[in-house]
């Protein structure tokens, strides 16, 4: 009996043995600075998103986003190219959706309805991106949202092992990434940040194969009004990349779309503020 139990410990240790990492830790810096390098050209994506607003009694539950599918970078000469599963929800309402992005023409299905955004304003936003240059790659950004890292383990996520890497979220940065949509939503000052943001580095690849995001924004008093009466939120989000630089097939849907604009006036009509 003794023997038997012997025979068994020695066989769970060897199992926990063969399902433990080989790889080596490499400093969290090193990785991050590595993966940086990497532009992701293609991948699977898989991403969730949860708001929750402060201050706002109406919307006492979190706004939930999702995403899953290809994704296919633009290399700075257009639009990226999608095709997304997306799901939002919020005050226990739900919505599913499809929207697909060919370089050339956005389109959404919705509710049964299937709209587009059209040729003419993609082609005016990728003549926008051409002017601008070649920006660096989002990982390159991504980057500087880092502090001071620290190793937080081994792991898998989108099919590769990866270093899991956290770090306290460098507010100057991320603000200056989002300057764009906060000058779009009319606000006098960017919002203050804190929180910690994660990846997850590959150890063969190099590539970022997760980002993660948990901050607390509070926005300025002097827009609080503007806002609804809100005075922060709280972020939480995840992205998840398999499949990183392998080919991805995007082309556009079938069907007959109307206009994205008839969309936006039916949103209007139901009470909601459509710039």
């Amino acid at each position: 009996m003794r023997r038997s139990l012997a025979v068994c410990l020695i066989a769970v240790a060897g199992l926990a043995g063969c399902g433990s990492s080989h790889h080596q830790p490499i400093p969290p810096d090193r990785m991050l600075d590595q993966a940086a390098g990497h532009p992701i050209h293609s991948a699977q994506v898989q991403a969730e998103a949860s708001l929750q607003l402060h201050g706002v009694e109406r919307l006492s539950t979190p706004i939930r986003l999702g995403a899953e599918g290809p994704f296919v970078s633009g290399e700075g000469q257009r639009i990226p190219s999608f095709d997304w599963r997306v799901s939002a929800g919020a005050l226990g309402f739900g919505v599913g959706g499809h929207l697909v992005s060919t370089g050339e023409n956005v389109y959404l299905s919705i509710y049964g309805d299937n709209y587009e955004v059209g040729t003419g304003p993609v082609a005016a936003a990728n003549d926008w991106i051409r002017g601008a240059g070649h920006p660096e790659p989002l990982e390159a950004e991504v980057r500087d949202w880092f502090g001071r890292a620290r190793i937080e383990g081994q792991g898998t996520e989108g099919g590769a092992d990866c270093e899991r890497i956290a770090a306290p979220l460098r507010a100057v940065p991320l603000t200056g990434d989002l300057m764009g949509p906060i000058g779009a939503l009319g606000l006098s000052s960017p919002p203050t940040f804190r929180g910690t943001v994660r990846a997850c580095v590959g150890f063969d690849d190099r590539t970022f194969h997760q980002l993660a995001l948990d901050a607390e924004l509070a926005f300025p008093p002097e827009d609080q009004a503007r806002l609804g009466g809100a005075t922060g939120a709280h972020l939480d989000a995840t992205v998840v990349l398999g499949d990183v630089g392998e080919p991805q097939h995007i082309s556009p849907p079938r069907g007959s779309f109307r206009p994205i604009q008839d969309l936006l006036l039916t949103l209007q009509d139901l009470g909601l503020p459509i710039p």
